[in-house]
This record gives C-alpha cells, structure tokens and sequence, in this order.
C-alpha cells in the first residue's frame, strides 16, 4: 500500500509536464495541470485520513530547526549563484526561455512577479507537504534505516524537475542542474525527517527557489 501511494502521488506531476511541454495540448494541457495539482494534493490527505486512519497534523515544528535550515537555505543560494555564473551560458539560452514563456504571458514582468510568488510561496509548499511528508514517510515504510527513505524521495522529486529542465536548458545543463535538484531534493528530505516539519523543510526550499527564479526574472525580464 505505502508503494501504492508514492506511485500514486509521485508520478502526477510527470503526467503534467509531459501533457504541457511535450504534447502541448494547450486547454487540456491547462486542465490536466489544474487536475494534478488537486489530486497530489488531496490524495495524501485522503489517504492519511481514510487508509491510514490518522488524523490531521499541520506540521508542527516543534523540534525546531529553523536556524539550520536558514542557513542550509543560504549556502544553497551561494551554490546557485555561483554556478550560474560559471555555467550559466553552458546551461540556458535567454533567448530561448522567452520563446517558451512568451505564449503564455510570463515575459510580462507583473505576471512574471506574481507567477514567482506562487512558486515560492504556495508550490513550494504543496512540494513539501507531497515530497517530505508523504512521499518521504511512505518510502520510510518501503526501506530502512534515515537515508535510503531522503534518497528515494530525492529522486521521485528530481523526476518531474528533468522532464521540465529538458524543454527550457541544454542537455548538459539539464544533467547539471538534475543534480543539483537531486542534492537540493535531498537537503529537503534531511531536514524534513531531521526535525519532522514541513515548515522547517519548506524555507530551505523557498530560499533556493528565491535564487534561481532571482536568476530567471534578470534572463526574461532583465
């Protein structure tokens, strides 16, 4: 059953990328986002509620951990950055992100704006409640010990991040910063299984995202 859900769950954000970037079926595309987004939401809550039996948790952090993930959070926005600034050319075409970004109103700095405060501060979230908390708690039932379980939830999240990496970046920026997802994936999980919070777990995933989508608003909007 625990395999059962993290298939369930795991595998939708694929199905959304794939319908939106690699069949581009425009409306339904649209739809089957808005459907995903639902069900990778409301599937772990009913799964808690209704086939574990459990009852609802808003994730307390109660053991704290706020200063390590701030500070996890940080040395990743160095380790962005400074990878950008290295690699950067390698890794992304601006020309191309725009192309892309354009039909859909993203070149547009207010919309742009707003879409960065829903990835950061609403996706991110959704991430960490799907990814740490459940994904990661189901795959604590399907292996032993603390990293086998960070390690499988590194990489059910890293999945989805590749497919969508390979429309917008180079081959070898899509390698390079599947990798980085995967360590960033896996710093995540640490601090989620550390101090069993995904509100711990969520400001190094916000920070992170603060630099790259800081990187990605100076490449479309300037």
């Amino acid at each position: 059953m625990a395999l059962l859900a993290l298939v369930l769950v795991g595998i939708a954000p694929t199905v959304s990328i794939i319908t939106g970037f690699a069949l581009k079926a425009g409306l339904i595309a649209i739809i089957v986002f808005i459907i995903t987004k639902i069900w990778i939401f409301g599937l772990p809550t009913y799964w808690h509620l209704k086939i574990d039996k459990q009852q609802i948790s808003w994730s307390k952090p109660e053991k704290g951990g706020f200063l390590v993930a701030t500070g996890l959070g940080i040395g990743m926005v160095i380790v962005i950055v400074a990878a950008y600034l290295l690699l950067g050319k390698l890794m992304m075409d601006a020309d191309l992100l725009r192309t892309i970004l354009e039909p859909v109103g993203l070149t547009v700095a207010w919309k742009f704006g707003l879409a960065i405060l829903f990835w950061v501060f609403i996706n991110s979230v959704l991430e960490e409640y799907v990814f740490r908390w459940f994904i990661t708690s189901k795959a604590e039932l399907l292996l032993d010990g603390k990293w086998k379980p960070v390690f499988l939830s590194a990489a059910v999240f890293t999945l989805h991040h590749t497919i969508a990496l390979s429309f917008f970046i180079s081959p070898l920026g899509t390698v390079i910063a599947s990798v980085g997802v995967f360590v960033g994936g896996t710093i995540f999980s640490w601090v989620y299984v550390t101090y069993r919070s995904v509100w711990v777990a969520w400001i190094t995933h916000a920070l992170a995202d603060v630099a790259i989508f800081a990187i990605a608003w100076y490449l479309i909007i300037g």
